[in-house]
């Protein structure tokens, strides 16, 4: 059990120091909610290049490796170490003076519900189907055999259809590598990691929306975010959804937030979570070419184009994958269809389930409700002042996109009916904390959070 503690606290210190390597500027809450996901995604790279160079998957050589990657991060602090001194001096200073009750009766409920959530995620062992035909059992397999690159059940001998259409051969690896992370440590179960990331994305997507509309909006969306009925449901299972939403839409986030208010941290944080999402998922690459496709558009308006990079970098985790598969014989054959076509009835099958989903409450909440209530509401300032227009274009280009990909798949390892019915469902946690991010970010909902704090406070002074 320690050396599952010594390996959870060091993947949480290499995502702190990751995050404060991009800036020291950044809110406690953007930090400490960042920590894990970033820390994560870093320490599962790590073990993919140990692994790639021919190096066994044991205990030793895994917090070794963190432990460089650990050091490599302070020795960068370390040059910067003035600002990032002076900048701890002036964080120990706590000021409460914007918090009030309804802002501590969300937070009491966020923590209350949450806990619950955390306390069956971890209870519960895994079960679903999903996890124990792919994620968990691949990690756990890797923590057994101590590699990645040779796995026994990758091998056709042991299962003849491992190189059919959808196998989880090709599935993007960080999920079943933090699997495996936790299991080299004497975990008994997986659960720990979707159980840090639901919790990491609640406190970060606090940490973010605080800055554009004050704690008590903050909390207000949170709490939506955290009640979302089918997320809140996936979010105790080990499956990839809820897990590949979290950095999915935060890097979404961060490249709103910096388009808003030019702050290049926010650039290079969106950027390293995209890394982050598309190591997660492969349909991940939609969100990087909504990023992308937006950061474009505003590089054409600027006359500029060296904010490109740091997002195209984005890409690199699926660059190195695709090597590391490459190199090991990990390959499918492909669902892809290349080539334009038309078929009206696919296309039609696949808007039937999309519009079905933007209307669900049952699954959704109050999500695509509050979001198209705020695009009605916000409706003058979005085309006068084109207020919150760059976070709206990437919701728009990312579902477009994911419905461009979900056109081109060949539908061979299963029916189309059901990837609609289950699979996109899941996609779909990615938008649920963008779309509460804007509809509680708008100019009305500015405007009205600051006249609601400023009347608590007052009344709270009396």
């Amino acid at each position: 059990m320690m050396i599952l503690v010594v390996g959870i606290v060091l993947v949480i210190a290499i995502g702190f120091l990751a995050v404060n390597c991009l800036s020291v500027k950044f809110t406690w809450s953007e930090k400490i909610g960042l920590a894990f996901p970033v820390g994560i995604g870093l320490q599962t790279l790590v073990m993919l290049l140990l692994n790639l160079f021919g190096l066994q998957l044991t205990p030793v050589s895994v917090l070794s490796g963190g432990f460089l990657l650990l050091l490599a991060l302070l020795l960068f602090l370390h040059r910067r170490r003035d600002e990032v001194i002076a900048h701890y001096k002036a964080a120990v200073r706590i000021d409460t003076s914007n918090y009030n009750l309804v802002w501590f009766l969300f937070i009491l409920l966020i923590a209350y519900f949450e806990y619950m959530n955390f306390s069956k995620c971890i209870y519960f062992p895994t079960f679903d189907r999903d996890s124990l035909a792919g994620f968990d059992t691949i990690g756990y397999v890797i923590a057994k055999e101590h590699t990645f690159r040779n796995l026994s059940i990758f091998r056709q001998s042991y299962m003849p259809h491992i190189h059919d259409a959808g196998s989880y051969i090709t599935y993007a690896p960080m999920v079943q590598l933090s699997y495996a992370f936790v299991y080299l440590l004497g975990a008994e179960t997986s659960k720990l990691v979707p159980a840090l990331m639901y919790l990491s994305l609640l406190i970060a997507f606090y940490g973010s929306m605080q800055r554009v509309v004050g704690p008590t909006g903050a909390a207000v969306g949170t709490f939506f975010v955290l009640m979302t009925p089918e997320m809140i449901a996936f979010s105790s299972l080990s499956a990839t959804n809820v897990i590949h939403a979290v950095t999915a839409s935060l890097g979404i986030i961060y490249i709103a937030l910096w388009l808003q208010g030019r702050e290049r941290k926010d650039l290079y944080l969106g950027s390293l979570l995209l890394a982050v999402n598309i190591w997660t998922r492969t349909e991940g690459i939609v969100f990087i070419a909504a990023a992308l496709a937006v950061v474009l558009a505003d590089g054409l308006r600027r006359r500029t184009w060296k904010e490109l990079l740091p997002v195209a970098a984005a890409l690199l985790p699926a660059l190195l994958w695709a090597l590391f598969s490459r190199v090991n014989g990990l390959y499918a054959e492909s669902i892809v269809i290349p080539r334009p076509y038309w078929d009206a009835e696919k296309a039609g099958l696949i808007w039937t389930f999309m519009k079905a989903y933007y209307r669900d409450t049952q699954f959704f909440g109050w999500t695509v409700m509050a979001f198209s209530l705020s695009l009605l509401v916000n409706g003058w300032f979005l085309v006068k002042r084109k207020d919150n227009l760059p976070l709206l274009a990437m919701i728009v280009c990312s579902l477009l996109f994911y419905v461009i990909v979900l056109y081109q798949i060949d539908y061979k390892w299963d029916s189309i009916q059901n990837v609609l019915a289950y699979s996109a469902k899941r996609f779909f946690f990615c938008f649920v904390p963008m779309m509460w991010f804007y509809a509680l970010s708008n100019r009305w909902a500015k405007v009205l959070f600051d006249k609601i704090d400023r009347f608590l406070l007052l009344d709270e002074k009396n």
